[in-house]
C-alpha cells in the first residue's frame, strides 16, 4: 500500500486523532493554567491572611499611644481589621492602649487611628483608606476593607476594672486576661481567648480555636462560644444556674458536669440543666471538638520551702582485723 493509498483509506481517522489530540492538548494546556492561577491565588490568599504582624520582614511605624482614666460600667470598644488585640489588666483605673503599626509596601500612616468618646465609654478604631470609612460612638464603625493595603495594627490594651470590652478584628487573634466584667470577642481568621472573673462572654470566630473562662456569671446576658473550624471550650463556676446547648458536627464532646451527650457518628449534642437554669449558654463548633469544663480556683504560688541540709555520707571503718580492698577491686 503506497502512501497516497494509505492517507486516502484512513483520511476519517486521521483527522478525527487529529482533531482529538487538539482537543486534548488545548484541555491540558488550561489545566495547566487554572492550576497556576489557583497556585497563585491561594499564594495571594495566604498572603492575605499572614499573621506574623511583628516579622523581621515588616517595617515598624510610629507607635500610637492612648491613656486615660475609665471607670467602672463603661464599655471600650476596639475596632480592628488586620492584626491582633490582646488585654491584660491594668494596675489603676487608668485606660492603656498601645497600637504598633507594620506595612511592607503600604505607607504605615495610611491607617489612622480614631477615638470617639461617649457616655457609654470609648470607642477607638484602625481605619483603613476609603470613602465609607467611619468611626463613632458606642462601637459604631464602618469600613470597605484593607483593598490590598498590607498595613497591620497590633493592639495591646490595659484594662481597667470593672470596664466592659467589645473587641473586634477580621485577621489576627483575640486575647483577653484578667478582665473583671463581660467580654465579647470576635474575629474571621483567629484565635480567640477570654478569661474574666465575670461574665457573660460571647466568643466568635471562623478559623480557629474559642475558648471562654468565667469565674462567676453575676451580669445579665447568654454566653455564646462559636467557632467553624477549630475547637470550641468553655469553662463556667460550679454552681452556676444555667441552661447548656452544644454542638459539633465531626467533633467530640466532653463535660465536667452532669449534661447529656447524644449523638454516635455526623453530629454530637451536649445538653441539659445546671442548677435552676435560666440564662442559656451556647457552644457550638463544625469541626472541631466542643468541651465544657468546672473552671478551677486561681492557682496560688506555693510558700519557699528551704532545703533541709543532708549530712555528709562517711563510708563506716573497717572493723579491726579486715583487709582493706586493693584499688581497682571490689
Amino acid at each position: 500500500m503506497t502512501g497516497k493509498e494509505f492517507i486516502s483509506r484512513w483520511r476519517t481517522e486521521i483527522v478525527r486523532g487529529v482533531l482529538i489530540l487538539g482537543v486534548v492538548f488545548g484541555i491540558g494546556m488550561f489545566i495547566v493554567s487554572m492550576v497556576g492561577r489557583g497556585k497563585a491565588a491561594l499564594s495571594d490568599f495566604g498572603h492575605q491572611f499572614d499573621t506574623n504582624f511583628l516579622g523581621a520582614d515588616r517595617t515598624h511605624g510610629q507607635p500610637w499611644m492612648y491613656a486615660k482614666p475609665l471607670a467602672p460600667d463603661h464599655t471600650l470598644w476596639l475596632r480592628n481589621i488586620n492584626g491582633s488585640i490582646t488585654v491584660t489588666p491594668s494596675d489603676a483605673q487608668t485606660l492603656e492602649i498601645h497600637a504598633e503599626r507594620t506595612f511592607k509596601h503600604s505607607p504605615g500612616d495610611s491607617v489612622q487611628i480614631v477615638t470617639a468618646e461617649s457616655n457609654g465609654g470609648l470607642t477607638v478604631c484602625a481605619v483603613w483608606p476609603g470613602r465609607s470609612s467611619a468611626c463613632g460612638p458606642e462601637g459604631h464603625f464602618t469600613s470597605e476593607g484593607t483593598h490590598g493595603n498590607d498595613v497591620a495594627v497590633v493592639f495591646e490594651v490595659k484594662l481597667p476594672r470593672g470596664v466592659r470590652l467589645d473587641a473586634s478584628t477580621v485577621n489576627g487573634d483575640v486575647s483577653v486576661d484578667g478582665a473583671s466584667a463581660s467580654v465579647d470577642a470576635v474575629t474571621v481568621n483567629g484565635v480567640v481567648t477570654v478569661e474574666t472573673a465575670n461574665g457573660p462572654v460571647t466568643v466568635t470566630t471562623v478559623n480557629g480555636d474559642a475558648h471562654a473562662t468565667m469565674r462567676a456569671l453575676s451580669g445579665p446576658g447568654d454566653v455564646k462560644v462559636t467557632t467553624v473550624h477549630g475547637d470550641a471550650q468553655v469553662d463556667l463556676p460550679s454552681g452556676v444556674d444555667a441552661v447548656v446547648d452544644g454542638h459539633t458536627v465531626a467533633g467530640d464532646i466532653s463535660s465536667e458536669f452532669p449534661l447529656t451527650v447524644t449523638g454516635k457518628f455526623a453530629s454530637h449534642a451536649l445538653t441539659g440543666t445546671l442548677g435552676k437554669g435560666g440564662r442559656q449558654i451556647h457552644i457550638t463548633t463544625v469541626t472541631g471538638d466542643v468541651d465544657l469544663r468546672q473552671v478551677g480556683d486561681t492557682p496560688e504560688a506555693a510558700p519557699a520551702i528551704a532545703p533541709v541540709p543532708v549530712a555528709p555520707h562517711h563510708p563506716p571503718a573497717p572493723a579491726r582485723g579486715s583487709r582493706r580492698p586493693r584499688s581497682g577491686t571490689s
